[in-house]
């Protein structure tokens, strides 16, 4: 009696003890588990680094490790650029707990996401939302990917009243302002004049591009064509004089096509060279799925 007596006691004296290790804490389990799909996760094996988040969290829902662990699961999914499960994964969490301490890092990556899927709009209003609300450091990120963004998007005024505001340092607004002009005086060729001196003379629209090689090409494929058409029609070979001349139409043609199509991909190798620039100065360019605050954009766009 007074042996259970004194085991009673003993257990209501570590009842308390027991139950705030188990809420402060993460048990080894957890944390075991939550090292294994983040080691997945930092050596780039996505897939199963996403499969050992979702296991984590089925086991440990409430456990001291989820809110990470719901941040890196969507952190997964956007590498292996399931974006669409990505965003639907973070905003659920924002939902169910909007006062996480990855809250402004979820934004930030869900903004990515739309951007990824061309939704651009949707990312600049939930980067600037980080601007006006986050925390100075994920302030500045914010303000250089927002920059970056509306610059991208040819809007340069918007850009510069934002630039003023943003919590940068002057040094860096300077050299904002230096890329700012660059993009406003790109060199762009004009799809129009390209094709109008294809049609001119064919090769000259590649040559106005600096596709000297092409130009050759163009030209004395056209007038080879051209001068075996004559040349039938000469000797009365009308029906050979058609066909040639049928053929050199669609040289003719496929000239002019390819000089215009040609100037529109040398603008956009243009743009994207720019931006990749921008990028990199200014740290929205990197690699790696570190949990930390870090953003880095991706330059890509179908076109």
């Amino acid at each position: 009696m007074l042996g259970n007596f004194f085991s009673g006691l003993l257990l209501l004296i570590l009842l308390p003890s027991l139950a705030l290790s188990d809420t402060t804490g993460p048990s080894a389990a957890e944390e075991t588990q939550f090292a294994f799909a983040n080691h997945l996760l930092q050596n780039h094996d996505y897939y199963r680094a996403a499969t050992e988040f979702k296991r984590l969290l089925f086991l440990y829902p409430s456990g001291a490790k989820a809110d990470e662990a719901n941040y890196l699961l969507g952190t997964a999914l956007f590498l292996i650029k399931s974006y669409k499960e990505a965003i639907f994964h973070w905003e659920g969490v924002l939902r169910q707990n909007p006062d996480t301490p990855f809250k402004e890092e979820i934004q930030y990556k869900t903004g990515r996401a739309y951007w990824e899927l061309g939704q651009e709009d949707r990312a600049l209003l939930l980067w600037e939302k980080i601007l006006q609300e986050g925390r100075p450091s994920q302030k500045t990120f914010a303000a250089r990917s927002l920059l970056w963004g509306l610059i991208k998007q040819k809007r340069f005024d918007p850009a510069r009243l934002l630039l003023k505001k943003s919590p940068l340092t002057d040094s860096e607004k300077k050299a904002h302002e230096a890329f700012f002009q660059k993009a406003e005086n790109l060199p762009y060729k004009s799809p129009a004049t390209a094709g109008t001196l294809a049609a001119i003379l064919p090769g000259a629209g590649h040559w106005y591009l600096g596709r000297k090689q092409d130009a050759l090409i163009a030209f004395g494929v056209n007038a080879l064509f051209t001068w075996a058409a004559v040349a039938s029609f000469q000797q009365d070979n009308n029906g050979l004089g058609t066909l040639l001349g049928v053929i050199e139409l669609a040289w003719y043609s496929g000239n002019i096509y390819s000089a215009v199509n040609s100037a529109h991909k040398f603008n956009r190798k243009l743009d994207s060279d720019f931006l990749e620039g921008y990028g990199l100065r200014f740290g929205l360019l990197s690699q790696g799925p570190s949990s930390s605050p870090i953003p880095y954009l991706v330059l890509h766009r179908a076109f």
